[in-house]
């Protein structure tokens, strides 16, 4: 029986979420959305590559069996929270891995569909002779917190009681929109100032920030900060900004330029905390003796998911709680 070829995209076309390192890593493919169907016909034994864009072939690889099972739908709460993107169909795959990707044309846009020509099974064939490239063990399941168990969190880390309403319809109204851009909207048309405006500065104030200690593209010798939070009314002293955000599209992923944030880190020498956020998802990145801030997140917040911890890497970074105290501004202080 004839071997069916799939070629799959490890993110979007754009690279702004990219996906292949963990598909190599953990010997997965993933996917989300509309594709769901697609994978649900994936079979032990068929080949799979992985392309980057419309030009490259990244790797290829046979689908297996683990545990009983080749492929699976909604069973590992990291796929369900890949950095904010529901990718939760999967089936497991030996990769091999080329030293470098191969160039070849006529691969398609589409995220995951079967390969019919010659010239890119001959490719994969060739990939398939080179050894298997060990897969480490999956990112152990996380937990969601309640939306109750986060109020007593955030009461008992300063939120005023009489803040407490205002804060769960705020966290409810961006979930709410939140839901409306994931689902019924095209990606690339929410841009960064649509969501900074509706999504991230409303949970701010509601945390407890006063229009008057936050300042919007706030120019510096570095470029412009998308948000700075200040310990005080606004007077011009950048030594009093105290909190960071970047904000990015709604289609980006949450990577950020450490070289960015750490020049920042020069303009304001006494803020503690860089955040980086798609709008419903947030990481935190602590500022270090140095001076500079982590490579590594520190703690990670998805208002539509909220966990105990990082779904992606549950063994070194903390979750909700953790990023909720540093968004307060007594988290800070």
């Amino acid at each position: 029986m004839a071997k069916t070829y799939w070629q799959i995209a490890a993110g979007s076309s754009g690279q702004a979420r990219s996906y292949s390192d963990a598909f190599i890593k953990y010997g997965i493919a993933f996917v989300g959305g509309d594709n769901i169907r697609t994978m649900k016909e994936v079979r032990t034994g068929d080949i799979v590559a992985i392309k980057a864009g419309l030009s490259q072939i990244i790797a290829a690889g046979e689908v297996v069996e683990r545990n009983g099972k080749a492929t699976g739908f909604q069973d590992k709460s990291w796929l369900e929270d890949f950095d904010g993107w529901d990718l939760s169909a999967y089936c497991y795959v030996d990769w091999h891995v080329p030293e470098k990707p191969i160039s070849t044309d006529g691969l398609t846009r589409v995220t995951i569909q079967k390969i019919h020509q010659a010239k890119h099974r001959d490719i994969i064939d060739k990939i398939l002779l080179l050894p298997v490239h060990p897969h480490s063990p999956e990112p152990k399941e996380t937990t969601l917190i309640k939306d109750e168990h986060l109020l007593e969190h955030l009461l008992a880390k300063g939120l005023r009681p009489s803040s407490a309403d205002e804060l769960t319809n705020t966290i409810r109204r961006i979930r709410l929109l939140a839901k409306f851009y994931y689902k019924q909207c095209k990606w690339e048309d929410i841009r960064e100032h649509e969501t900074r405006t509706f999504l991230v500065v409303p949970l701010l104030l509601a945390l407890g920030w006063s229009e008057q200690q936050i300042k919007i593209e706030l120019p510096c010798t570095k470029g412009k900060v998308d948000i700075a939070c200040f310990s005080g009314v606004y007077n011009g002293n950048h030594k009093e900004c105290i909190l960071i955000v970047e904000t990015k599209d709604f289609s980006s992923g949450l990577d950020y330029a450490p070289h960015q944030a750490n020049s920042y880190a020069e303009a304001f020498p006494n803020c503690k905390g860089f955040l980086v956020t798609n709008v419903y998802c947030y990481k935190v990145f602590m500022r270090k003796e140095d001076g500079t801030f982590n490579a590594m997140p520190s703690a990670y917040l998805n208002l539509l998911k909220p966990r105990d911890r990082y779904p992606l890497d549950p063994e070194n970074i903390d979750g909700a709680l953790t990023a909720f105290t540093w968004l307060l501004p007594k988290g800070n202080a």
